[in-house]
């Protein structure tokens, strides 16, 4: 048996919030030429890069551009953007990937399946977080806080994300290269290293992380771009780097482990929904 005492409340963090709300601002010609033809191997990957740029910022500061590689965007293409990034920002908290097989939600409460047969049932921290509804057991990727607290975040995906994050983390040798392990070449060859992913906010039911690479033998050019959770987690365990999520994300949509152990009996299927938007 398992249990915490009570919500874990957030401390106070800064309104600073990763994602398409920082203010574009356009950067010198020469600059943006050589942004665009460093990164333009990215084209055929992603589709496009819609945001590019520099900011004036303290001497010591680092300097990070940020890339969306997504097909939809609130950038028109024509502006630029750049953050001070921060490795050790006190807005983000690190984090573990546990070996979770499923989660789903029924008569039994919030359950999450591990590898090893375990289950834990859950309950929000957030207690306005409201009763979950009935869903189908779902594959998912299971992130705990390791800022003492214990919350779990678990993130519905698709099956083979969460199978291809497993053999990662057991170290299982796969026979065919896949597509993280080209993606850690591509970036590799490019001439950048991983840094760190991070899950940074939620929209509507999805998340979103951002994944931060720094030009090799450089300590102030870094560039990051937005992927799915599932991709930047399986990207972070094969390079080894940490895994931060956003504290208030973390505070407000986590679970608290109530009980923990092996079911004594199989639960009846559950007729709940079955999710096709992932990554939630």
């Amino acid at each position: 048996m398992v249990s915490l005492q009570g919500p874990v409340i957030c401390p106070t963090v800064r309104a600073k919030q990763s994602g398409y709300d920082t203010v574009p601002v356009v950067g010198p010609l020469v600059k943006a030429r050589l942004l665009r033809s460093e990164l333009c191997r990215f084209r055929g990957v992603s589709g496009c890069i819609t945001k590019a740029g520099f900011v004036s910022r303290p001497q010591n500061a680092r300097k990070c551009t940020r890339v969306h590689c997504t097909f939809s965007s609130s950038s028109n293409g024509n502006g630029s953007m750049a953050e001070n990034f921060n490795e050790n920002d006190e807005d983000y908290v690190n984090s573990s990937v546990l070996e979770a097989v499923e989660v789903k939600s029924g008569i039994d409460g919030f359950m999450i399946k591990m590898r090893d047969g375990r289950h834990m049932r859950c309950v929000h921290n957030n207690p306005q977080g409201g009763h979950l509804p009935d869903y189908a057991p779902h594959p998912a990727i299971v992130l705990k806080m390791e800022d003492g607290t214990g919350l779990l975040l678990p993130i519905i995906v698709l099956e083979m994300p969460s199978v291809l994050l497993m053999a990662a983390v057991r170290n299982v040798p796969i026979a065919r290269p896949t597509m993280y392990q080209v993606v850690r070449e591509m970036i590799d060859k490019m001439g950048y290293e991983v840094r760190l992913v991070r899950v940074t906010k939620r929209v509507h039911e999805a998340y979103f992380a951002q994944l931060y690479l720094r030009k090799a033998g450089s300590e102030t050019e870094c560039v990051s771009f937005d992927l799915r959770p599932s991709d930047a987690i399986n990207i972070a365990v094969r390079c080894k780097v940490p895994i931060q999520v956003n504290k208030y994300l973390a505070y407000s949509d986590g679970m608290r482990v109530i009980e923990s152990g092996k079911l004594s009996s199989h639960a009846p299927a559950s007729d709940g929904l079955l999710f096709t938007e992932l990554d939630r």
